[in-house]
């Protein structure tokens, strides 16, 4: 009997919702928000911290640090542990500011799924220069993702399309499903780089091959910007095969 793999790639905006009380969400559902006010009021209470405990700027103004917390049904949070020590190292300063400010934050909402609160991961993208000299009333930080090869607006799927054209599948047969979850950076300079796996497969030889393939890809994308500045991007991205009888 053949097999045939079909391949799913999901972005960082587009996780599945989990089912399971007892799974965690990893992102909120439509029309709910991770914080009192929303993300305008989790910025302006990020700010108003900044002010009350007398923290300091960073020396680098260029820093800018993608924050992720696990927000928990008691209110309570957890901070996720970040698996590139590269962006953390490169961008230490936003990365400490962002967890020391959420020790005083106290607007954390669960997110809440057929009625019942459920653990869930918020995202915010954390640019320390503009919680001093830059803030603003109802602010909220002036962001565009990453575009690959000026492909427009359908761009995301033709770089999926791309990506699973140059897997070299031939040496490998599953009767299986498996999952295998990265993460890499799109550059200010629109290179992909600093592809990690986050779950494997288990199977050395095919992540090695998913990894290279992810480094063969040439084609540069526009980068992400903030405040019209070109900054450092993470994507993470699930790819899930699924065998088919033939």
């Amino acid at each position: 009997m053949k097999t045939k793999l079909f391949f799913v790639l999901i972005f960082l905006l587009k996780f599945s919702v989990a089912h399971s009380q007892t799974e965690v969400l990893q992102r909120y559902p439509e029309n709910q928000m991770p914080y009192a006010g929303g993300y305008i009021g989790y910025y302006k209470d990020f700010h108003d911290i900044v002010v009350e405990k007398k923290l300091q700027p960073c020396s680098n103004k260029n820093e800018i640090y993608q924050f992720s917390v696990l927000i928990k049904p008691d209110s309570s949070i957890q901070f996720v542990r970040d698996l590139n020590p590269k962006v953390v190292e490169s961008n230490k300063c936003a990365y400490n500011l962002a967890r020391e400010v959420a020790k005083y934050q106290n607007g954390w909402k669960p997110a809440s799924l057929n009625g019942i609160q459920q653990s869930a991961v918020a995202r915010f993208i954390i640019f320390p220069d503009d919680f001093f000299k830059n803030y603003r009333e109802g602010y909220y930080p002036l962001f565009s993702v990453p575009v690959y090869n000026n492909y427009g607006k359908d761009n995301i799927d033709r770089f999926r399309k791309e990506l699973i054209a140059k897997l070299d599948l031939r040496r490998f047969s599953w009767n299986d499903i498996f999952t295998v979850e990265t993460e890499f950076t799109i550059t200010k300079d629109g290179k992909l780089e600093d592809i990690i796996l986050t779950k494997k497969t288990g199977l050395d030889e095919f992540d090695r091959m998913i990894v290279l393939t992810f480094k063969g890809m040439k084609k540069k994308w526009a980068p992400a910007t903030i405040n019209g500045q070109p900054i450092d991007f993470r994507f993470r991205l699930t790819l899930k095969a699924i065998t088919d009888p033939e």
